[in-house]
């Protein structure tokens, strides 16, 4: 009789520098890696009754994953931020590393994993998360050994949750905490695999043609404030603006959490009404830091 497997709660270690961190993270945990399938006719001047056309799979695409994982006060996921924000060392482009996804009867690895997206979830007394998105070159099921080594002393589990009990958000120098009912900030880290189809593994048979060498082509840091109007909130209405600075600082305490210290930020203002009138800042960076571990921080 056939047993099916079923989604449980996973165990995610992220193996980087010789290192293994245990990283907690939420149930919308997902993974998955297709390949591209190149058709072409069968159909011959001697076979004409062939009218289907044969398939042939020798490239796979980058393989995507998706987790959040919920801030704590330990130290223990400075990794995975810093992974997100800063450049390789002495470089400029992004870090790669391992995943490992640990089931109770299933282990799985993505291999040479660089991170596209990272959207920090900022929502009044809630816990602060951050949703990673990414690619990698491989999503393996067999041939490989689980890290078993060199792992960080957090073990999962017994973190400290990170509240959001302090917000405070600045724009073009008008302190906004008190209306704001939303923060949200993104930054997006655009890749390009480079082409890795080779002569060899063309013509080989069997042989699949994995992704190995990314370029980092440019990065978008941007979000939106929303805002209830009221007597003291309503100069900025329907504006644009240039050249601002904007602060935004979310935590348990106005030293921990999330802090945004950003500079040369274009927005625009727009208008909604509805059972309350409510004012969204949709903003982006555009100074070019050196680094953005300048700009972004988590304490």
């Amino acid at each position: 009789m056939a047993t099916y497997n079923f989604k449980k709660q996973a165990e995610v270690y992220l193996f980087h520098d010789n290192k293994r961190y245990r990283l907690d993270v939420t149930e919308d945990l997902s993974f998955s890696q297709t390949f591209t399938d190149k058709t072409y006719p069968q159909k011959t001047l001697h076979a004409q009754y062939k009218v289907h056309d044969a398939s042939c799979i020798k490239k796979a695409n980058p393989a995507n994953f998706q987790f959040t994982v919920p801030m704590i006060t330990e130290d223990s996921l400075d990794t995975i931020f810093d992974l997100l924000v800063n450049y390789k060392t002495g470089t400029y482009t992004l870090d790669t590393f391992d995943l490992y996804i640990k089931f109770d009867n299933d282990v799985y690895k993505l291999e040479k994993c660089v991170i596209t997206n990272g959207t920090f979830v900022i929502e009044k007394l809630q816990n602060l998360k951050l949703t990673i998105a990414g690619e990698a070159t491989k999503l393996l099921t067999t041939g490989f050994t689980f890290p078993t080594t060199g792992i960080q002393s957090y073990t999962g589990g017994s973190g400290t949750m990170q509240m959001i009990k302090y917000l405070q958000v600045q724009i073009d120098g008008d302190p906004l905490s008190s209306a704001v009912y939303k923060v949200s900030v993104e930054l997006q880290n655009s890749v390009s695999w480079n082409p890795y189809e080779t002569v060899n593994a063309a013509l080989s048979s069997g042989t699949l043609m994995y992704p190995s060498e990314f370029t980092l082509q440019k990065r978008i840091l941007s979000g939106s404030v929303g805002q209830y109007i009221t007597s003291d909130f309503d100069t900025k209405v329907q504006t644009v603006a240039q050249g601002i600075n904007i602060v935004i600082k979310a935590g348990e305490s106005s030293s921990q959490g999330f802090h945004f210290n950003l500079s040369d930020c274009s927005f625009t203002n727009r208008l909604s009404v509805a059972d309350t009138f409510t004012q969204s800042y949709d903003w982006k960076m555009n100074d070019n830091p050196v680094n953005l571990g300048s700009k972004i921080t988590l304490n």
